[in-house]
């Protein structure tokens, strides 16, 4: 059996699964301050709804969005220093620029710019200078840093450059100073590239922090199972790799709903709208798996390019504020969800919300509310429906044919008020985040550029590199299968380079 974990913002969830991935049974609670007390909770729950023994429990798979809480909340982040290999040549734009400046304020605490980086064809720049390296590293330290990012030029054709780096940066530091280097982050991008690699910096301490507690709960819990972490496309990776490389947990959440929204429907293509307590998202899974953007992703105001499900969001959810404006409803903005049962007009607050109307209208029977008459509630439900056609004529683009399916706490609130015929709520949708978590498989992702001048060589050569990173982090060779691939030629750049994009997922191998 498999256990699913979300750690949500406002709610934690947990699955039980079988071999045969049915959900046995389920628990949430409040998202904790310390995450690993509501991690601990659901985790109990389970345990004792099930009555199964914790040797029988073969994997713990957390899908979470403490890291993106950390940088919108902007808590518990490392001071970074940036060192750029560019040439010797001025720097055209600072470090993090363009970012709100109340995060670069709390994040960026330095940057040098040394020798190094590569041309497009692969050539130097210019050499590499270890006087230079121990020189920079010395001024980041004296500005009081705590993690250094390094991004080179081009690094992404050839990360030589960027090792040695991390090298001498051990050297002056020491062994364990938390170093990130951009060509394991980023794309070909420079600037998206780096902004990637700062963010990653900045949140291996508070990363570390919440997942080391994490492995705590299930020792006291006698869970002896391997604790995995799911990553923004839908796959698993160790919690040392995702202690290493936190920003490929940020958009687990969605990713997470959109896999387990169509798994329960029972669907392997369809376009899953989760509806929270304070937005809505809305993204395609085809073939089992969520699509995968190609453009550039953003969190918290900065531009980054690494990769994330094709996500288009709404402020919509159970928590949304109604006000009028010239004596109509507005939905949103706004959202209350957090001190929903506190301030919304159901629960003796002053705050009108969705859920407000939704209980007015029998749509959903909360224990204990005291729901008023809403005279417009039948125009606001009219704007819900409207708002969730936009949504999903927006993000279907050429998948025309493929069903909706409406998932998370926020979906009860729709009823028998569906957009359309197409749309449904299947079972358990409350925790459909969770249950994809459980679902998630081990993956190999090579992402690089390289030349096809010898197209198919070079392709075979990358299958490989990615079955065989799958195989390492434990994926059965029986279930491996090719799931993503996207090439995407560089113009006006010789030697017919391109970015390609490989993905093989596997069952993790079960005892």
């Amino acid at each position: 059996m498999i256990i699913g974990i979300d750690i949500g913002g406002t709610n934690t969830d947990a699955v039980l699964i079988d071999k045969n991935e049915n959900l046995i049974c389920f628990a949430k609670t409040v998202t904790t301050e310390d995450i690993s007390n509501g991690f601990y909770t659901v985790l109990k729950e389970v345990l004792e709804k099930s009555r199964v023994r914790p040797d029988t429990i073969e994997g713990i798979y957390v899908g979470t969005t403490h890291a993106t809480n950390a940088i919108l909340q902007k808590k518990n982040l490392n001071q970074v220093g940036v060192i750029r290999l560019a040439g010797q040549r001025p720097d055209v734009l600072p470090a993090a620029y363009a970012w709100p400046k109340d995060l670069r304020d709390a994040i960026l605490f330095g940057a040098e710019t040394i020798g190094g980086g590569y041309e497009c064809h692969g050539g130097e720049l210019s050499p590499l200078s270890d006087a230079e390296i121990r020189d920079a590293v010395k001024k980041l330290l004296e500005n009081g840093v705590n993690s250094i990012a390094v991004i080179g030029v081009f690094s992404p054709l050839n990360d030589m450059q960027e090792k040695r780096v991390a090298e001498v940066i051990q050297e002056c530091a020491g062994p364990h100073f938390p170093i990130s280097v951009s060509s394991q982050i980023g794309g070909i991008g420079f600037i998206e590239r780096e902004n990637s690699t700062i963010l990653n910096a900045s949140l291996k301490k508070v990363m570390q922090m919440g997942f080391v507690s994490l492995q705590q709960k299930c020792d006291q819990l006698r869970l002896s199972c391997p604790l995995m972490i799911t990553q923004n496309d839908g796959s698993l990776i160790s919690i040392e790799r995702a202690m290493d490389y936190p920003v490929l947990t940020i958009s687990a959440g969605p990713t997470n709903s959109f896999i387990g929204g169509s798994k329960l429907a029972g669907l392997e293509d369809a376009i899953v709208v989760d509806i929270g307590g304070t937005s809505s998202d809305a993204g395609i899974v085809r073939r089992g798996f969520p699509l995968r953007s190609l453009n550039k992703s953003n969190i918290g105001g900065i531009s980054l390019n690494f990769p994330m499900p094709d996500v288009l969001s709404i402020a919509l959810g159970g928590g949304s504020v109604i006000s009028y404006f010239k004596n109509e409803p507005v939905i949103g903005p706004e959202s209350i969800a957090k001190k929903l049962m506190k301030d919304a007009v159901s629960f003796g607050g002053d705050i009108l919300t969705l859920t407000d109307i939704a209980l007015f209208k029998g749509h959903i029977n909360i224990s204990g509310a005291k729901v008023p008459f809403i005279s417009d509630a039948d125009k606001i439900f009219d704007q819900v429906r409207n708002k969730l056609s936009d949504l999903v004529l927006k993000i279907r683009g050429e998948y025309t044919e493929f069903p909706v399916v409406m998932v998370g706490g926020g979906s009860a609130l729709l009823a028998s008020t569906l957009p359309g015929k197409h749309y449904q709520i299947p079972p358990s949708y409350q925790v459909a985040n969770a249950y994809g978590a459980a679902l998630a498989e081990i993956s190999g992702t090579v992402d690089t550029v390289l030349s096809l001048e010898n197209r198919e060589e070079t392709l075979e050569k990358v299958y490989e590199s990615a079955k065989k990173r799958a195989l390492e982090q434990g994926a059965d060779i029986k279930t491996l299968r090719l799931v993503d691939q996207q090439i995407l030629p560089y113009s006006y750049v010789p030697n017919k380079m391109a970015r390609i994009v490989v993905r093989f997922c596997g069952k993790k191998i079960r005892r």
